[in-house]
């Protein structure tokens, strides 16, 4: 199994130095791979991430205008729905944060072996796409994000990595693998490219003390990552 990591501005594997530049590979890349019929069998896709304290990254963070966010996400459905990867491919679209906004849902609690670990925390947006998805449907059950870890394992017979993994419900289980039930066309929606807005000021940022995302860069610029 091949799996590939593909960024848009700061690559945030390069927390780990040069060990997944390897995997690595900008978001052009992503492009014409999922033109060419390319993607491997495993990929992992980030939006841009500079500029969120002016409000024109493309990640959702406040302050940016999330029509972008939006739009990046129509971009990447687009590649991936008329790629000749579409038939075998599965997209999943989910968010690593809520929002900090109120959830009338209690947090419930996962197998772990840290116990501090145990809570699967506030729940997120999560969108799974394919040939193989019921359209306009909710799914009830629980899942967390290595819900999509069981996924990958399952269908490669991989090992868990983990308790946490070995317990999760497999995210495959929303899917219908019927052959009479498989979408073999993908539909098209109407979003404005973009880009929207236009840079904030914001009293409390200044030159001399970047955000997060810009000392990252900086770190992988160190580094020797191509950006």
């Amino acid at each position: 199994m091949k799996g590939r990591y593909y960024y848009s501005d700061v690559p945030f594997l390069s927390l780990w130095g040069l060990k997944y530049l390897p995997i690595s590979a900008p978001i052009t890349s992503f492009f014409s791979d999922a033109a060419a019929g390319r993607l491997p069998e495993v990929s992992f896709v980030e939006p841009r991430f500079l500029g969120a304290a002016q409000g024109i990254s493309g990640d959702d963070h406040p302050f940016a205008d999330i029509r972008n966010g939006q739009a990046f996400l129509n971009l990447v459905y687009e590649a991936v729905a008329r790629s000749p990867n579409w038939e075998h491919t599965v997209l999943v679209i989910h968010y690593d944060e809520w929002g900090g906004f109120f959830d009338h849902v209690p947090p419930s609690a996962a197998a772990d072996v840290d116990p501090a670990h145990q809570l699967r925390g506030f729940r997120v947006p999560a969108l799974v796409i394919s040939p193989w998805s019921a359209r306009a449907e909710i799914e009830h059950g629980v899942y967390d994000h290595t819900s999509i870890l069981k996924l990958i394992e399952w269908r490669w017979e991989l090992p868990a990595l983990t308790v946490r993994d070995a317990l999760a419900n497999n995210l495959a289980e929303v899917l219908d693998f019927d052959v009479k039930a498989k979408k073999v066309t993908a539909p098209k929606y109407n979003v404005p490219p973009g880009p929207f807005g236009a840079p904030c000021i914001v009293p409390f940022s200044s030159p001399s003390s970047p955000g997060k995302w810009e000392e990252l860069l900086a770190q992988a610029r160190s580094y020797g990552w191509p950006l």
